[in-house]
Order: structure tokens, then C-alpha cells, then sequence
């Protein structure tokens, strides 16, 4: 059913030659999995937000083995069907395929130009964990028939030329997924914890996508604002907005802090820190940045690494619960603390923040 609704809904489309315009989102949606009916459902929401767009909104949609779309977003107000044109057809390709992912984008790009390029992923995630082959249902970046990306190939793929990145996914506002994707766009907005599989309200949003940096601010408070509203336990949101400069200077910071506090086989404590992975048999422990940093340090080291959390951080929001599970501190980032014996050491050491954070000090 969903994937008639797709093709006869859609009309194909001759791609010819076309102005720049101000804006251009990509929404880059991996679906061939339990997803697919959430995604149809988000599109349709973008088409009832997309009366007054500053710009073109793709999204590029794969809910089978098949083949895989990329739309052009129009208005319309029905929520059952699916209006927007059609522009490109891809036959059997791998959503999680890097070189695939790469010439998506840079097709979106060469066929409509603009002045500014925005990225939205939607799809599963697992924060940074390696690739892998409750009643609310959450959404954990990347499953197409069990594929996944590597976050390492993910970013070598992506284009270092847009405006923001927003993460429709689980746990991608720690500080290792954070940095490794900071020189590929000027602004990142994730969520610290798990991504409820409603989705962003793009019914809402999707003309704050258009509106420069204060509508990224009001993408995040929105989306926040969306699900504190509920009552049950879809009261369920975390949500950070960062300045990637300003992560550079977070590394710095607590390469120094490790420095004056820790040496080689120092333990990092991780008990009584609070958790912000609420989903059984999650892949990677994630915690709070800011109470890891209250649990390891002296208080009065910590103000340099705070005030710059003030520079990065543009906007951060969270629930009293997730799930039903309370949440009684919230930073807007998370982190992992690796330990001795620890069996994903040895990956975590690929990403940058291992190794320019000062993390590897009681390791190495």
C-alpha cells in the first residue's frame, strides 16, 4: 500500500536547467526498514508545512528493494496521499552505500542550486557504535536491509559546503558524533538521547528549515515544545543545537582538564552519572557530558570547559522524562566513557574526539 501511494501519487518530472535559489533542503530518508510508514506519514507532513517555503525541500526516499525516489516537496493538504513530484528514480541502490549517499547529494546540488544547502538524515542511528549487521516505538542513522553506515563513512561522503545538519535520528548529540561531523556544516541539531518515531513535526518546521539561524533555533525549540506537550509517554525529547566553530574549542578544554587530572590507567567514573540511553540493549552507553565532567573533576577546574559549553551549545531542551525514566540533568551533549578491558575501545579510538579531547590519557 505504501509503495502504491508513493508512485501513483507522484508525478515524473523532466530535469532541466533551473534558477538558484535562496535555500535548498535535502531530506535524506533511509526507510527500507520498520520506518517506511513513518516516513510516508513525514512526508505528507512536509507537504501540509510547505505553503510559503523560502527555497526547494527534496527528500530523497527509499522504502524498498526495489527502487528509490527523489522528490520535490509541494503544498497540499491531504495527509492521505502523497502529491509531490517525482524528479529522479534510482533503481536498487543501497541507501547505506557511501558512494550512493554521496552522488544523491551531490546530484541534489547540481540540479538545484542554491545559495545555502541544508541536510536533514532521517532514519535509524545508534549514536557513534560500530555498524551492526517498548510500546512507544523510537528510532535509532542508517538500515537498509541490515546495512549500515560507519558515522566515519557518513561524513567522508557528505559535502563540507552546508549550512546545517539535522539529525531526524537516535543519539546523535554526543560530543564524538558532534566533532566528527563539525567541518561539514556550520550548525548541527541532534538529539542526546533516542528520537521518538513520530518524528520532527515537519508540519511545523519545515518552513523554519528556510529561515537562517533563528529558524534553526525554532526548528529545536519546536520540536521540543512538540512533544513536552504530551502527556503520556511520547513526553519523551531531548534536543541541542551547536555552533560547530565552537567544538574545536571543547576538545581544548578537556584536553586540559584530562591533563591536570588524569594519567595513564586512571579510571573514569561512571557510576551515578546520569544515563541518556533509554532503550534496552542499546549498543553504546551514552551520559551526560556535563555530569560525567560533575562526577571526574574538581568543580573548580570545570569553568573554562563550562563557559565554553555556553559558546557551543545555541539551544538545548529536554523532557522531565523519557519514557517514564526521569531525567534530573541535562547538558545538551552526551558522551561515552570508555573503561579498561572495554570491547569497543579499540573503535572508539578512530574518532577525532578521542584523540584531540584528551580521552585517551588513561588509555594510552
Amino acid at each position: 500500500m505504501f509503495l502504491l501511494l508513493l508512485q501513483v501519487s507522484c508525478k515524473k518530472t523532466d530535469v532541466v536547467k533551473r534558477e538558484k535559489v535562496n535555500n535548498m533542503v535535502l531530506v535524506y530518508m533511509e526507510a527500507n526498514n520498520d520506518l517506511r510508514y513513518d516516513a510516508l506519514n513525514s512526508i505528507n507532513r512536509m507537504e501540509l508545512g510547505a505553503k510559503n517555503l523560502n527555497g526547494t525541500l527534496l527528500v530523497y526516499i527509499k522504502t524498498s528493494s526495489v527502487r528509490s525516489y527523489l522528490l520535490k516537496i509541494k503544498y497540499d493538504e491531504d495527509d492521505n496521499r502523497i502529491v509531490s513530484d517525482t524528479v529522479k528514480v534510482f533503481e536498487k541502490n543501497s541507501t547505506s552505500d557511501p558512494e550512493f549517499f554521496k552522488d544523491v547529494l551531490q546530484y541534489a546540488q547540481r540540479e538545484y542550486p542554491a545559495d545555502s544547502y541544508g541536510l536533514v538524515l532521517w532514519s535509524h542511528a545508534t549514536s557513534w557504535a560500530p555498524a551492526s549487521t517498548g510500546s512507544v516505538s523510537t528510532k535509532s542513522f542508517g538500515r537498509d536491509t541490515g546495512k549500515e553506515f560507519d558515522i566515519i563513512e557518513l561524513k567522508n561522503a557528505m559535502p563540507d559546503n552546508l549550512a546545517f545538519i539535522v539529525f531526524d535520528a537516535c543519539s546523535m548529540g554526543g560530543v564524538e558524533v558532534l566533532y566528527e561531523f563539525k567541518d561539514k556544516a556550520k550548525y548541527i541539531i541532534a538529539s542526546p538521547a533516542e528520537t521518538i518515531s513520530e518524528s520532527f513535526p515537519y508540519q511545523r518546521i519545515a518552513p523554519m528549515l528556510f529561515q537562517g539561524v533563528t529558524g534553526l533555533k525554532d526548528v529545536a525549540r519546536t520540536y521540543y515544545e512538540y512533544y513536552n506537550a504530551y502527556t503520556d509517554d511520547r513526553q519523551s525529547a531531548t534536543v541541542v543545537m551547536v555552533q560547530n566553530t565552537e567544538l574545536a574549542g571543547l576538545a581544548q578544554e578537556m584536553k586540559s582538564v584530562m591533563s591536570a587530572n588524569k594519567v595513564y590507567g586512571d579510571q573514569l567514573l561512571s557510576n551515578g552519572v546520569q544515563r541518556l540511553d533509554f532503550t534496552a540493549n542499546f549498543p553504546v552507553a551514552t551520559y551526560d557530558f556535563g555530569d560525567f565532567l560533575d562526577h571526574n573533576f574538581p568543580a573548580a577546574g570545570l569553568n573554562a570547559i563550562h563557559a565554553q559549553l555556553d559558546r557551543l551549545i545555541v539551544y538545548k531542551a529536554s523532557t522531565n522524562k523519557f519514557l517514564g525514566v526521569p531525567i534530573t540533568k541535562f547538558s545538551g551533549l552526551t558522551c561515552y566513557i570508555p573503561f579498561k578491558g572495554d570491547v569497543n575501545l579499540n573503535y572508539y579510538r578512530r574518532f577525532q574526539w578521542y584523540k584531540n579531547s584528551g580521552f585517551s590519557i588513561p588509555f594510552e
